[in-house]
């Protein structure tokens, strides 16, 4: 796949990704999200120390998400087969950074690996060396 085209993949993806509340709402598209993911896809999240596998869990598990989340995605870079993703998660307008990294096998995510963090307030005495910083639009 070109460069171009699996950016488009990704951001299809993201852009169908907002999960509404418990039931589904107007402007959930969970199948559509999940369509980037091959059959036998792996989701993990280190941090919490879970792995989903294969399609048909990852979109039970998102129709079942008990909170509305929203998706702005900042950054994608890669190449060949390697993606990563910038993004901020919004659940319920809280936001959480997060970084994806999606591995691909032709046009379809066989492993993706979710890094979360927490934004905070950066401390004083270093103003004097750093400028604040907005996310890259994707």
């Amino acid at each position: 796949m070109d460069e171009r085209a699996v950016r488009e993949l990704i951001k299809a993806h993201f852009a169908a990704s907002t999960v509404g509340a418990p039931g589904g709402g107007p402007d959930d598209d969970i199948t559509a999200a999940s369509e980037i993911y091959a059959e036998d896809a792996v989701l993990e999240w280190p941090q919490a120390r879970e792995r989903l596998r294969g399609r048909a869990n990852i979109i039970a598990f998102r129709s079942t998400y008990p909170t509305r989340m929203e998706f702005e995605l900042h950054r994608i870079t890669g190449r060949d087969d390697l993606w990563v993703n910038e993004y901020t998660i919004r659940y319920d307008d809280r936001p959480v950074l997060a970084v994806g990294i999606m591995e691909f096998r032709a046009d379809k995510v066989v492993r993706e690996r979710i890094y979360f963090g927490e934004p905070w307030e950066p401390p004083a005495w270093r103003a004097q060396w750093v400028e604040p910083m907005e996310p890259e639009s994707a």
